[in-house]
């Protein structure tokens, strides 16, 4: 599974693909026109079955990347077609000095978008090349220094695309390299956060829980104590709800599934709902614990708000990790009336998301059935920190 700054270049990447189809279609149009306005030199059909063929594939190809992402690779192959139609249709035109050869220079701004600037600079290079040879091959009846002109033209478009290129790509860079900082930090925060819900429940635990368990026994051995002993007992499991809650020591015990079944069964009380927990048991995973607080949080919201009869929590490893399902058959979540809940400063769904994307996991939320169906992907790795 990717993290977010892997998925943050991908989506550049995919961006770039959908401009560059874009201006291939003005590529199509530009040569259309100046082949309509060079009539004199356009001799025969072929220059137009080309440019219909041509056209095709333009918008072939805007289909397949607006579609699906292509690789490096793929998209170097349709550059490469690029340069070769023009060339073609240049030379079918008359070769150089013709108005179709004006077509070349927009070579090298489709390439610069890819935020490859060796690509950029090869391409660049080809198309100088390419522009050359067709005014070589043809001879045109036209002065060398127009040509020469020309070319130095080209030339200019081709290093300033190159820079351009050069630009895109490091901000890039610095873009994916603040999205992994965020991701650290992220995890940084995770870690601290736990360590002091830990840190808490000891205390708890080995201090104001222990002395009222003392207190407890004293009052066992007196008469007449019976409401301050109820009292007691009741505080001390309201302390043990708390201890459990800060830090679930179960989890270390007995794993994720047992711990998430003990924190669905409360919840199911508290919301009086009936609660299915399926999953086998599962080696511990690098984020368990942080499925163990989205299960918390999400079991919360449904005792408090969904109003269910019927709660499944289904727990699960696969390929492309640990995944969290939780279903419930209620009132369901109006994202309108989400959307105000955040605007208000409750902004517990959106923490969790950011929790969940901050290592790398993706957090559905489906409210297009009856009831809400949540699910949650963390990798079963963690992934390594940049520059460590």
């Amino acid at each position: 599974m990717s993290t977010p700054a892997e998925r943050a270049l991908a989506q550049f990447q995919a961006e770039a693909s959908r401009t560059t189809s874009l201006l291939r279609f003005g590529l199509v149009v530009l040569l259309g026109v100046t082949g309509g306005l060079d009539q004199n030199r356009v001799e025969g059909l072929a220059f137009w079955l080309v440019l219909a063929g041509y056209g095709a594939f333009a918008v072939g190809w805007f289909t397949k990347v607006t579609r699906r992402p292509v690789s490096p690779t793929t998209g170097l192959i349709a550059t490469s077609l690029d340069l070769l139609a023009v060339t073609v249709l240049s030379l079918l035109a008359g070769g150089g000095g013709t108005l179709p050869t004006l077509s070349y220079v927009v070579i090298p701004v489709m390439a610069a978008f890819r935020y490859r600037p060796a690509l950029s600079a090869g391409v660049g290079i080809a198309t100088i090349g390419s522009f050359v040879l067709t005014a070589a091959i043809e001879r045109p009846a036209i002065e060398t220094t127009t040509l020469a002109a020309e070319a130095v033209v080209l030339a200019i478009v081709a290093v300033a695309t190159f820079l351009l290129s050069v630009v895109l790509a490091r901000r890039a860079v610095r873009i994916r390299a603040l999205l992994a900082d965020a991701d650290a930090l992220t995890a940084q925060v995770l870690d601290a956060e736990a360590r002091e819900r830990r840190r808490l429940a000891e205390d708890l635990h080995d201090h104001a829980l222990q002395t009222l368990l003392v207190a407890g026994q004293e009052l066992d051995e007196l008469d007449g104590a019976e409401a301050a002993d109820e009292a007691l007992r009741a505080g001390i499991r309201e302390i043990r709800e708390v201890v459990f809650a800060l830090h679930p020591y179960v989890l270390d015990e007995a794993g994720l599934v047992v711990a998430v079944r003990r924190v669905a069964e409360r919840a199911a009380t508290q919301g009086r709902f009936a609660v299915t927990v399926e999953g086998q048991p599962l080696p511990a995973g690098p984020h368990d614990r942080l499925l163990f607080g989205v299960a918390r949080e999400l079991l919360t919201n449904v005792a408090k708000h969904a109003k269910a009869e019927h709660v499944t929590v289904a727990l699960h490893d696969g390929p492309e990790g640990r995944t969290l399902e939780v279903a419930d058959d209620g009132i369901g979540i109006d994202r309108s009336v989400l959307a105000g809940r955040l605007a208000d400063g409750h902004i517990g769904l959106a923490s969790t998301r950011a929790r969940v994307e901050g290592v790398g996991g993706r957090f559905t939320l489906d409210t297009t059935t009856p009831g809400t169906r949540t699910v949650v992907r963390v990798p079963g790795e963690v992934p390594p920190v940049p520059g460590a």
